[in-house]
């Protein structure tokens, strides 16, 4: 039976998710990920272990510091659920396999790249050198054609790049995340992470034109959609690239 599985797998999905908040939170500040207890941002008091369980705590807490009673962001539940959620998947899709263990690493680097890019408009390279290390594992159980990665790898990002020289209007680490993911992912899959992205970016950019909360000339971070759309490319981007073809045929 698969469920004890799945809910397992979802426990430990909350458990890293809890760190990945504390990665989120210090790197752009340059601390330390390792030393120094978690603590309220606030009172600066020290986090007890009883009041650290993934998801449950927030809600036993009413979502403030026990300590000095401010309000605790709801991001931190979010990234929890969000990480268990999203290994909990890539485990029901792979089950007990390596594209298993790659789909949930590359899950965990995707939503710490996505949410550090929100809060800074940057992508740290060492997590897109983190990708390339899971592209280069890929390549070694793929059933896919070597040559379907190395078009991956230029499909979008080359398009990219000269876009980024003519105007400007592309980061950098855009195009090395897409290149990287286009990698592991092969064309196909890149092709439909490409047009995940740009369904959500495009639509976010819409709506925050029309609310008036940005302008034509604001800058809005593509990599968190670039993140969703490689996330779900990786579990159903060849299957979804086929039925297309399929149902156009």
């Amino acid at each position: 039976m698969q469920l004890p599985y799945l809910i397992t797998i979802f426990v430990f999905g909350a458990i890293f998710g809890s760190f990945f908040n504390v990665v989120i939170l210090r790197l752009p500040k340059k601390e330390s990920i390792i030393h120094h207890s978690s603590h309220c941002p606030n009172c600066q008091v020290s986090i007890k272990a009883y009041d650290l369980i993934p998801i449950v705590s927030y809600f036993i807490l009413g979502g403030k510091c026990r300590n000095c009673k401010q309000a605790i962001s709801f991001r931190y539940p979010l990234i929890e659920t969000l990480t268990a959620v999203s290994f909990t998947l890539v485990y029901y899709v792979y089950g007990y396999t390596y594209f298993s263990v790659i789909g949930i690493l590359l899950a965990s680097l995707l939503i710490i790249i996505a949410m550090i890019d929100i809060d800074t408009m940057e992508i740290y390279d060492r997590f897109q050198i983190m990708i390339l290390v899971l592209a280069f594992g890929m390549l070694l159980i793929s059933p896919l054609p070597l040559l379907d990665h190395l078009i991956g790898f230029f499909i979008i990002s080359l398009p990219f790049y000269l876009i980024a020289y003519l105007t400007g209007g592309i980061g950098g680490g855009d195009i090395k995340l897409i290149a990287i993911a286009g990698l592991l992912l092969g064309f196909k899959a890149t092709l439909i992470a490409f047009f995940i992205a740009s369904l959500l970016g495009g639509s976010v950019a819409i709506y925050l034109l029309i609310t008036k909360q940005k302008n034509r000339k604001s800058l809005i971070a593509f990599g968190p959609y670039l993140c969703v759309g490689i996330y779900f490319a990786y579990l159903y981007g060849n299957q979804i690239f086929d039925w297309y073809l399929n149902f156009f045929s």
